[in-house]
């Protein structure tokens, strides 16, 4: 009988036990899940641990390609401008040098040209133009001689005929070498040289155009921060119509909250109002933070919270609270906020 006695007793004990830890933890919870609704000197909200504006992007391309070399790897520290990946490149390479290869030629043809004529092109259209006119001279003597003795008979109207188109053709000659050194003298055209001009305009921009694509092939960081999360791979194909990016960059250390509070309760908040800062992953400790934005618009909520309790359907109005000790945190986590009116304080 003894012995069922001291069982029974040691059971109560147990039971006693259990409930008093059941109500220890349950009191614990009561303090993490406060209600999102105003309780006489604080405002209670949840939120959620982003990071700031600014400091975080997801890092795309501009090209479409096949990615050739990646750099970086999830958990990676990288500073702004730091390279993240590489694309294949081969074709925008060649396509640049035959860009700065036409750009070459353009170059010396346009200089050729500006130079005007060489004093040796000048001579040799000089011994051209005495050639010629002393050719039209014979052909002219020529002539005379041979009207002279057609009309005595001694040559047929054919041979006549012949030498006067060997005159003719020599005067042209001489008309052609004549404009020719004119030319010379005179330099070129305007516009031949703005033709030429507007040529190597239009292979420098190629080559430009080229570079600057070739440049894009480097895949480099907008920010500083921690590459957070990698979607892609060496050897898979990037896309800019899909738009998909390669990796998303953050400064893990540039945090704040976003919260959602009711927007009954928009009227008793201002910017600076103090905020004190609870979470699930460090029950004992209370984070100092203070309302550092406040949204212009009403909106359905953004995230789910964890009291369901909640009115999902409710209006509300999204804070802003920097906070100190960002080192406990991680983008993501959930937090419990009191925010304190200072009115009310």
């Amino acid at each position: 009988m003894t012995k069922k006695v001291i069982a029974s007793a040691i059971i109560a004990i147990i039971i006693l036990i259990i409930l008093a830890f059941s109500l220890h933890i349950t009191k614990k919870t009561s303090e993490l899940e406060k209600p999102m609704i105003a309780r006489g000197h604080y405002v209670a909200a949840e939120g959620k641990i982003e990071v700031i504006d600014g400091y975080q992007a997801e890092v795309g391309s501009e090209l479409d390609g096949r990615i050739a070399e990646f750099y970086v790897a999830e958990g990676d520290e990288i500073q702004k401008g730091g390279l993240i990946a590489k694309l294949d490149d081969t074709h925008y390479k060649a396509k640049l040098n035959e860009a700065k290869a036409e750009l070459d030629v353009s170059k010396s043809k346009l200089k050729e040209v500006a130079s005007g004529a060489r004093e040796e092109e000048i001579k040799r259209a000089d011994a051209v133009l005495e050639s010629a006119f002393a050719n039209m001279e014979f052909a002219r003597e020529s002539l005379k001689r041979h009207k002279l003795l057609f009309t005595e008979g001694y040559v047929t109207k054919e041979l006549l005929d012949e030498k006067e188109k060997s005159f003719k053709i020599a005067a042209a000659r001489l008309r052609e070498a004549k404009e020719e050194k004119a030319l010379l003298e005179k330099g070129p055209k305007k516009e031949t040289i703005k033709n030429l001009e507007d040529a190597a305009k239009r292979a420098k921009a190629s080559v430009e155009y080229y570079q600057e694509v070739l440049n894009k092939c480097y895949i480099l960081a907008p920010v500083s921060g921690i590459v957070i999360r990698k979607y892609l791979h060496k050897g898979e194909i990037v896309s800019k119509e899909m738009n998909t990016p390669l990796v998303a960059v953050a400064d893990v250390k540039k945090l704040w909250i976003n919260a959602e509070i009711d927007e009954t309760d928009i009227g008793r908040i201002k910017v600076g109002h103090p905020v004190e800062i609870r979470s699930y992953a460090y029950p004992e400790k209370v984070f100092k933070g203070e309302v550092y934005r406040i949204s212009n618009y009403v909106g359905g909520r953004r995230f789910t919270p964890n009291n369901p309790a909640k009115n999902l359907d409710m209006k509300v109005i999204q804070l802003k609270i920097l906070f100190e000790d960002v080192d406990y945190f991680k983008p993501g986590m959930t937090v419990d906020v009191r925010i304190m009116p200072k009115d009310d304080a």
